[in-house]
This record gives structure tokens, sequence and C-alpha cells, in this order.
């Protein structure tokens, strides 16, 4: 039983990355986190990507919540994956992915945070996740870790016709290139 759980929770992990392979938010969070290289978050971009959308929330959010409770999983307690601090720090998890999902389901489905999902204000999520004030240095906080990831530029590829394209050379390749003398016909 726990081997078909590791394998279909595998699978549906590769066809997570299959998914989110071109998508411009997995871009600008792998550029974002870049800039943390010692997180462990650095290698759940896709399940990070997979819950906010099975759970219908800000994919910026759990990022967020990671960022101002354990500066994205750089100090948390070892061997308790709860880099979201959930219950003051005190709740255990199996894995980072298992901290990743139940962050998310909670938020998504918790009587708790029936008025956030309401209005999606972030302060209506902080009042009842930080739970005890001063709520808004909790408050600019996550808002400055949502704003950093949304400023991360992401270059999109030039869309080329591939009917045109097929057979051309680009440029960098053809500069490098010496034209032989034009002969002329005799």
């Amino acid at each position: 039983m726990l081997k078909k759980t590791i394998l279909s929770v595998l699978f549906i992990l590769v066809l997570a990355g299959l998914a989110f392979a071109g998508d411009p938010r997995a871009l600008k969070i792998g550029k974002f986190l870049a800039r943390y290289p010692d997180s462990p978050l650095r290698g759940h971009i896709h399940e990070l990507l997979y819950c906010a959308d099975r759970f219908g929330l800000d994919y910026r959010l759990y990022l967020g919540l990671a960022g101002a409770e354990s500066t994205f999983g750089r100090s948390y307690p070892k061997n308790s994956h709860n880099l979201t601090g959930i219950c003051n720090g005190g709740a255990r998890f199996a894995s980072i992915y298992d901290n990743i999902y139940r962050t998310h389901k909670i938020i998504a489905t918790g009587k708790w945070y029936k008025k956030y999902r309401a209005t999606r204000k972030l302060k209506d999520l902080v009042y009842v996740y930080k739970g005890v004030p001063p709520y808004d240095r909790y408050l600019r906080t996550l808002r400055g870790i949502l704003a950093g990831i949304e400023r991360v530029p992401v270059a999109q590829p030039a869309r080329v016709d591939p009917l045109i394209a097929w057979n051309t050379v680009p440029y960098d390749k053809c500069a490098n290139r010496k034209l032989a003398p034009f002969a002329a016909p005799e």
C-alpha cells in the first residue's frame, strides 16, 4: 500500500512538472528563490503551483507565509518540516510537500479562513493566521514578499513562425562564418 501511494505521488509530481514547465509563475518563483540558495523550497516549485491551483489560492501566498515565518525555510524547528509556523510552530509534517499541501488546504477549506476567502484581503488572513498582535509588521512583511515575487522579471521567448524559421540560420551563428569570395562566371 505504501509503495502504491509513493508511486502515485511521484506520478502526480512528474505530471505537475510537465504541466508547469513553461509557466511564467514557475520562472518567477525559481528566480525569487535563487536569492536564497540555502532554502529547502527551491526544489518544490511545481508542488507550490500544483497546490495553489488545486485549492484556488494565490501562488505567492505560501512563499509569503514561509518567508515571514521561517525565512523561506532557513530557520524552523528541524524534523518538523513546519516552514509556515502552523500551530505556533508546534505542528509536525511528514515532509515539506506535506506542509505545502496542508497549509494550502487549511487556508482554502478551514472555517477560520472563511472571511479571507470571501474578501481575498491579506489583512483578514493575517488576523486569523498570526492569531496575536502585532499584525502590522507581519502584514508589511507578507505584502513585501508578495510584491517582490510579482516584480521578478520573466523574459518571454520571442515567438518565431515555424514555417519561416525551419531552415534559417540564426544571426549569431551567421556572424562568425567566413564568406567565400564571389567568383564571377567566365
